[in-house]
């Protein structure tokens, strides 16, 4: 069970859960640590449960596979983003390719993890990324609302608490 940290003090902040997306073009990930600018985001697990009554009223439940979405965030357009690059890169090209098959890293620096000064964490492969609009305003600023789409394919971890120079996810040893 996670054990909560003093993070957790007396309630979690929204800045202890950060997501990195990979940005890297080589074989080894480049992460970036991504939310600035964004006022909020949801996870949606979209658990499909389907439900039948019997004849004698009683219900029985079966869970089908979840598909987890993050939806309507609202990343806006930033210099040196490159997230921000590849999203335009992809809008303007009208190729998603480079979209269909991103990874994701979910820290939970309010979780402790098995050693000290670590966090819980997720390594989300095969995400997809959907661009539902290009946005502007008067007065405002550029930016893409995307919905993140993840496939389930999972690797439970680690990460130190505090971020370094580098980003570094250790999974769980199997047992």
């Amino acid at each position: 069970m996670a054990e909560f940290n003093s993070y957790a003090n007396p309630k979690v902040e929204t800045k202890r859960f950060k997501i990195y997306a990979d940005v890297g073009t080589g074989e080894a990930p480049e992460w970036e640590l991504q939310g600035r600018g964004v006022e909020s985001w949801t996870v949606e697990e979209n658990s499909d449960v389907e439900k039948v009554t019997d004849v004698l009223g009683f219900v029985d439940m079966e869970r089908g596979t979840a598909q987890p979405t993050q939806s309507g965030l609202a990343i806006k357009l930033r210099k040196g983003s490159k997230f921000g690059e590849m999203l335009f890169d992809a809008w303007y090209k009208h190729d998603t390719s480079r979209l269909d098959a991103v990874k994701m890293l979910q820290k939970f620096e309010f979780a402790d993890g098995e050693s000290e000064d670590t966090c819980l964490a997720r390594l989300e492969e095969d995400v997809m990324i959907a661009i539902n609009n290009f946005t502007g305003e008067a007065g405002g600023y550029l930016g893409f609302e995307v919905d993140i789409h993840y496939a389930n394919k999972t690797t439970l971890g680690t990460m130190p608490k505090t971020d370094g120079e580098t980003i570094t996810f250790t999974p769980e040893s199997a047992a």
